[in-house]
């Protein structure tokens, strides 16, 4: 098993370059990669720039683990919805020509305005309308556990997936975002092989003190030993990556060497 580290711990405005740089200097086996407005990796980006980033991935050993992007695919305007799909398109093409297996895309929410069921049939009906893109490519594209009120346990998660009907299609599992609503070691028993890509990060509960907040890996309430028992027992094999991003007192390159030992720790249970 592989251990990343994700440019949304460095910021949208980040340079991809200096992300490498640290994964090098640090001991970290691969960086996930953002698509942004400005940066090395656009809407507008072609195979000048890709093969740019392939150098820059092989000069410093470092490689690119998959792609996110931003966007919605439930939102009532279908401007916004046709440049979501524009964005996943783009990070397809620009995942194929790099050799990443895997684009993280968050979808989209339930809001006041979006209903629980529309946001539901929104999300499926896009997923499907991009569904020959994604097997064209041969790069899955995985769906992101995130809060945002939408599939909410893992049964309903698994059976939307199943409802897309593409194996290139799958999920994209954060092990700290299902905590306030269930178990991250039930979530990967019941996804199982849907699962393409896992972000490591842990919780902290404390309900007599009403603390609930982001912690180091190791710090929280995550139990880690069945976690992996999980990933090991649906034959995941592929890269687990670290959204830890930040904690008091520490420098987010204090932040990120400490992470690398303590993942390195939990994939040894």
């Amino acid at each position: 098993m592989k251990l990343g580290l994700t440019q949304i711990c460095l910021g949208r405005q980040s340079l991809i370059r200096d992300g490498l740089a640290l994964c090098r200097d640090l001991g970290y086996d691969g960086f996930e990669i953002l698509l942004t407005e400005s940066g090395e990796l656009t809407l507008a980006s072609g195979p000048e720039e890709f093969a740019r980033l392939r150098q820059m991935s092989a000069e410093f050993g470092v490689e690119l683990t998959s792609i996110c992007g931003a966007g919605s695919l439930t939102d009532d305007d279908p401007a916004v919805v046709a440049r979501s799909k524009a964005q996943i398109r783009q990070m397809l093409r620009a995942a194929a020509a790099l050799g990443i297996d895997t684009i993280l895309v968050t979808g989209g929410r339930v809001t006041e305005q979006v209903p629980y069921d529309v946001a539901y049939e929104r999300l499926l009906a896009a997923l499907r309308d991009l569904v020959p893109d994604v097997e064209s490519h041969r790069v899955h594209l995985a769906l992101e556990n995130i809060w945002n009120k939408l599939l909410l346990s893992p049964l309903e998660f698994a059976r939307f997936l199943d409802e897309v009907g593409s194996d290139y299609v799958g999920a994209y599992f954060d092990t700290g975002n299902v905590m306030l609503y269930g178990f991250p070691e039930q979530w990967i028993r019941i996804l199982g092989r849907r699962i393409k890509k896992i972000h490591f990060k842990d919780f902290k509960i404390d309900h007599r003190e009403r603390r609930y907040e982001w912690t180091q890996l190791g710090d929280g309430a995550v139990n880690w030993p069945a976690v992996m028992r999980e990933i090991r027992a649906i034959g995941y094999d592929d890269y687990v990556i670290t959204e830890v991003c930040s904690l008091p007192g520490k420098s987010q390159r204090e932040v990120f060497a400490e992470t690398l030992a303590r993942m390195r720790e939990i994939v040894r249970l």
